[in-house]
């Protein structure tokens, strides 16, 4: 009499779990949870660092003064970060920053009224526009046109001013950009503004949805039915749109458009995305974290200015900061999908 094997009996409801799955489950979870804390772990010792360094840095006026330094930088960043989140990169908001406070300081002067300022947004967008519809429509990757118009933006603003710095007089439109209120800097309220008007957009519109699902699988994305070309180019739009009010806020603040005048601010912008949570991969982050990354920019340098840091090394801790920001945040398993 033959026995049949007694197979063991399965459960449903409590299937076992492959550890390997598991295991990378749990990397996942930690490393979602670590670029999320890493800034803000970052910021909080930066802060005590330079306090202990040097008293007066934890003082209500340099943070005022770091406020107001970082202003200008954190509407880049909020360009720059339209454009990472999408698994972009736009190497040339620095530019477009120059262009446009070029155009204005020069209409100003031709046109004799200061409202002709409030356009300097726009010539951002045309700048955008130029770059998103090669990038989108053109097929071509992000970071070589950008390089390109960079360079075609920077040489267009020395072109029209003859590469010498541009001034503008002070009262009229410009004046609602500067000053301050009850002793907090305008600048500032502005830069606020631009931080939750974009926190607000990436979070709760369809612009934001989309561009987080295009970071995340641009292909899945396109076969969902998504228009993916057509807000690439929005994106790339949004971004020279706010890099030309940074130009727009910078002209108001220094008075002079000058030469290079953006070319400061190219590297803080992208760093800035990358150090609050940002990858360069996309996908993930956004303007909420990509503040953090902007005050911890900001008070680096600050603070090692407070503290006599020779400039020179000043620029090498920045550089080694931004290497270890891309190598905590970057997703190796999306090195190929940086576009």
């Amino acid at each position: 009499m033959s026995t049949k094997p007694v197979s063991a009996p399965t459960n449903p409801t409590n299937p076992v779990t492959d550890p390997n799955q598991a295991s990378a489950g749990l990397m996942r979870l930690i490393r979602g949870r670590w670029t999320l804390i890493a800034p803000i772990v970052v910021l909080l010792a930066l802060l005590i660092a330079f306090t202990i360094m040097d008293p007066r840095f934890f003082q209500y006026e340099n943070f005022l003064n770091i406020l107001r330094q970082s202003s200008v930088l954190l509407v880049l960043a909020m360009a720059s970060t339209v454009v990472i989140l999408m698994g972009s990169i736009d190497l040339s908001v620095g530019s477009v920053l120059s262009l446009s406070a070029f155009a204005g300081a020069l209409l100003v002067q031709s046109t004799g009224t200061t409202a002709v300022l409030l356009l300097l947004p726009f010539v951002g967008l045309v700048c955008g526009l130029f770059n998103g519809a090669l990038v989108a429509l053109g097929k071509l990757p992000s970071f070589l046109v950008t390089l390109g118009t960079l360079y075609a933006f920077d040489g267009l603003s020395k072109y029209i001013s003859g590469g010498r710095p541009v001034s503008l007089k002070p009262g009229g439109v410009g004046d609602i950009f500067t000053g301050s209120i009850g002793g907090f800097p305008v600048v500032v309220l502005w830069a606020l503004l631009v931080l939750v008007i974009s926190i607000l957009v990436a979070r709760y519109t369809r612009f934001g949805r989309y561009l987080y699902a295009i970071g995340g699988n641009e292909k899945t994305t396109r076969l969902s039915g998504v228009p993916v070309t057509r807000y690439k180019v929005y994106a790339f739009m949004i971004a020279g749109l706010l890099a030309g009010f940074a130009g727009l806020l910078q002209l108001a603040r220094a008075r002079s458009a000058s030469p290079d005048m953006g070319a400061e601010f190219l590297l803080p912008a992208i760093a800035a995305v990358v150090m609050g949570g940002t990858p360069l991969s996309g996908g993930i982050g956004g303007p909420a974290r990509t503040v953090i990354g902007v005050l911890i920019i900001a008070i680096l340098g600050n603070g090692m200015i407070i503290a006599s840091v020779n400039p020179y090394l000043q620029s090498v801790v920045q550089g080694l900061v931004v290497i270890a920001a891309v190598a905590l945040t970057m997703d190796r398993k999306k090195m190929t999908l940086v576009k």
